[in-house]
């Protein structure tokens, strides 16, 4: 599902998962999981709560669970992501949350989640603990040195309208369009292109591919002797030569090459500047190594 983030698919009952990636592209989008984004390489730019963050050397975003956002990069740009369990933290993050996202890295947070993304690739007798410990102590330590208020955990009324308009996309990609859209959200349509490009880092139509694309994977890795035009046609694509391109675009293949099994992940995408530019390098996790990040 687009509009949220896939549950993540943890080694153990840690509860934590780092990555390394460059030139990390992702739609708008929210889950029930806190996550940490550290810069490494390269500059990043990062969305939360409707709010632009630039990610610049020594400097860390935490975004809470439930908070909308999205990561648009620098090709050359290096990043590492950790997602945990909002539980694990939950007698700080429930009543309190960071003034801002962005902050100064002066907690060692770089360093202190690579060790950590080496437990969870070497996993060690008694790992799932450790790593749990490293997060809690790194989470205090942000917390107690960084401006907090309180956490309401109520978005606005707008923030709540956009999550049900991204799952009811989610649930009617092959019909709705954008009037449908801008008549959910009860704001004139030249409002509404704003709002949703600066909210979603694309714009609506563009966002919409991405959704029925990634409907047309499914479709093909489910009944993968169905017509072309029948996958274009459950997609709500009115022309083969739209749903072509809109394909090629957004995962490098045409529906007739694609791999068995491909899977699209709307986490990392080529990047969309605009419009999608193919010729973008496409996101890349980097593979785990046993000593460095």
């Amino acid at each position: 599902m687009l509009a949220k983030f896939e549950k993540r698919a943890y080694v153990g009952s840690e509860k934590v998962w780092v990555g390394k990636y460059r030139n990390l592209q992702n739609i708008s989008h929210w889950h029930m999981e806190h996550e940490m984004i550290v810069w490494m390489e390269g500059c990043a730019q990062v969305m939360v709560a409707d709010t632009i963050y630039t990610l610049l050397p020594k400097s860390v975003i935490f975004c809470q669970s439930g908070c909308v956002h999205y990561i648009h990069t620098d090709p050359d740009c290096l990043l590492l992501v950790c997602l945990f369990d909002e539980k694990l933290c939950e007698p700080l993050t429930h009543p309190y949350q960071l003034s801002t996202p962005l902050f100064q890295d002066h907690y060692n947070v770089l360093e202190r989640l690579t060790a950590i993304r080496q437990e969870l690739s070497e996993q060690p007798r008694f790992f799932e603990v450790r790593t749990i410990a490293m997060i809690e102590e790194l989470m205090t330590d942000i917390f107690r040195s960084e401006p907090l208020i309180a956490n309401d955990q109520q978005p606005s009324e707008v923030t709540a309208r956009y999550k049900q308009l991204l799952d009811r996309i989610d649930h009617e990609f092959y019909s709705i369009t954008f009037y449908d859209a801008a008549l959910f959200m009860n704001v004139s349509e030249s409002y509404f292109s704003r709002y949703f490009k600066r909210q979603a880092g694309m714009t609506f139509s563009q966002y919409l591919n991405v959704v029925r694309i990634e409907k047309a994977v499914q479709i093909i890795n489910a009944e993968p002797d169905l017509k072309v035009t029948d996958v274009m046609s459950r997609c709500g694509f009115n022309t083969i030569r739209s749903f072509n391109r809109a394909f090629k675009l957004i995962t490098g293949y045409t529906p007739r090459t694609i791999p068995k099994g491909y899977v699209l992940n709307t986490r990392s995408f080529p990047a969309v500047q605009g419009t999608f530019d193919p010729t973008l390098a496409e996101a890349e996790l980097l593979a785990d190594r046993k000593s460095v990040v």
